[in-house]
């Protein structure tokens, strides 16, 4: 077959180049160009891995370059964020002596369907085949969408907490870039417009409520709308979440009208929150979409605990913690000795090539483990110190949130045999364990006090806090030991 191969001055480096096969279709046509699907090949190992490669067209403007330029150096490896991998520029000369550069951005190969196909009912990807999980989804999204929502937007908030503790915000959150893949996976894409936030000037301004808008008015924030560069961070891409939370339960965003008109409204208008039959998501899209910026959650991981903190009071009981290696139930020894012996006749006939394939997948999967762990922490950790004030109201939620995800944390640490994270997750499992119990004593003696006032209501409203404690503590007590 006819391949192309690309390969600038840091892939020679590192000992890598990326292929394409010239008769292929594109994947996908844009603004800024051509996407293909590709291979990245390690040249020490032969091992090598699919890709997405754009083919930028010939006369784009000097900024669009720029731009993509930025967009491939947000390089992270995260669960909920499409990895970019690197822009490539070539040059090439004619016979005529004239120089001609290309540029090429590359990223991993996503497959599945965006989650504006997903809320028009489609679940379709590329190739015409169902995507099971956006058939999944979509049967939430229509049959129950408050659960839909908490997914969707738990999981990009997941993606959003990575990118602003890299110091990047995204600034063109909306459903078409946010794809549901076929492994599962709910993926924030395009980073086109992401900024540095200790770098924004007055050169970046993506909008002006008169001139070019770079974003999707239907999502953006006071600050974004104005063009107001130097006070946009991470609240800005809060706001936008907040939007994307009402569209997930109710099916079309907030304002409707002419550009103009919405970017007005994002301005001065209140939210039509009424539609939200859940208080709990009425509060939250509320706050996130706070005309002024302090007034925000202000970080992606305060979001997710109040989403996490709701579910907590709506659902309580025991924490779902996926068991990824336990065997399924009827499986016998004899079943388990047959797998790992087939295993072990494989692995003995893997080729030096194959096993250091293998060494590498296994690194990569170690790298995702770890980050799927750093991120229950984080979010457990911020529930944790907000459940730490008891002047917050309803503050044993929040511990109740935070033990819950350390749990969770720490059952992952032990199916994949992390031992030393293990051992200081299930130290601060133990740390909030602790406070709930000092918070069910605290609240039973404020329900005795509140009694002997005279004081009924509260009375019984404390007691109820202090059982509500008590049932989860009792459904958990297990959840740490041995």
């Amino acid at each position: 077959m006819p391949y192309v191969k690309i390969q600038g001055r840091e892939e020679r480096q590192r000992g890598v180049y990326y292929q394409v096969n010239s008769d292929d279709q594109p994947i996908g046509v844009g603004g800024m160009g051509q996407v293909y699907k590709g291979i990245c090949v390690d040249e020490r190992t032969g091992s090598s891995r699919p890709v997405a490669i754009k083919f930028m067209y010939a006369d784009l403007p000097a900024h669009a370059i720029e731009r993509a330029r930025r967009e491939a150096a947000i390089q992270l490896r995260n669960d909920n964020l499409v990895e970019m991998l690197g822009f490539i520029e070539l040059e090439e000369t004619s016979v005529t002596g004239e120089v001609r550069k290309h540029y090429h951005v590359v990223s991993e190969l996503l497959t599945g369907v965006s989650l504006s196909d997903v809320l028009e009912g489609k679940v379709k990807d590329r190739d015409g085949q169902d995507v099971p999980y956006a058939v999944e989804m979509l049967g939430y999204y229509r049959n129950d969408p408050e659960y839909f929502a908490r997914i969707v937007v738990k999981n990009v908030l997941s993606g959003l907490m990575a990118l602003h503790d890299a110091g990047y915000i995204h600034r063109d959150i909306d459903p078409s870039n946010i794809m549901l893949t076929t492994d599962r996976h709910i993926k924030l894409i395009d980073f086109g417009i992401a900024k540095q936030m200790n770098n924004l000037t007055t050169n970046d301004k993506g909008l002006t409520v008169a001139g070019a808008f770079m974003g999707k008015p239907e999502y953006a924030a006071p600050e974004l709308a104005l063009g107001d560069v130097k006070n946009q961070n991470q609240t800005t891409d809060i706001y936008a979440m907040g939007i994307l939370l009402y569209q997930c339960l109710v099916g079309h965003t907030p304002f409707d009208g002419a550009r103009h008109e919405i970017l007005e409204k994002q301005l001065k208008a209140k939210l039509p929150l009424g539609v939200i039959k859940n208080k709990a998501l009425r509060d939250i899209i509320a706050k996130a979409c706070a005309k002024r910026q302090e007034q925000r959650y202000q970080s992606s991981a305060q979001m997710r605990v109040a989403l996490e903190t709701m579910q907590t009071r709506e659902g309580g009981g025991r924490p779902h913690i996926p068991k990824p290696l336990v065997i399924a139930a009827g499986g016998t020894l004899a079943a388990l000795l047959l797998i790992v012996g087939i295993c072990v006749a494989v692995s003995n006939h893997l080729s030096a090539v194959r096993r250091q394939e293998t060494e590498q997948l296994a690194m990569i999967h170690h790298e995702m483990i770890q980050n799927q762990i750093d991120s229950l922490v984080c979010i457990a950790d911020s529930a944790k110190t907000v459940g730490s004030d008891q002047d917050m109201e309803n503050y044993e939620n929040y511990l109740i949130t935070s033990h819950r995800l350390y749990a969770e944390a720490l059952e992952v640490a032990r199916v994949e045999d992390m031992q030393d994270l293990a051992l200081k997750v299930e130290s601060d499992l133990r740390n909030v364990g602790a406070q709930l119990d000092a918070a069910r004593q605290s609240l039973a003696l404020q329900a005795e006090d509140f009694a002997g006032l005279g004081e009924t209501e509260l009375a019984q409203a404390y007691a109820e806090r202090a059982r509500h404690i008590d049932t989860y503590l009792s459904a958990n007590a297990d959840i740490i030991s041995e």
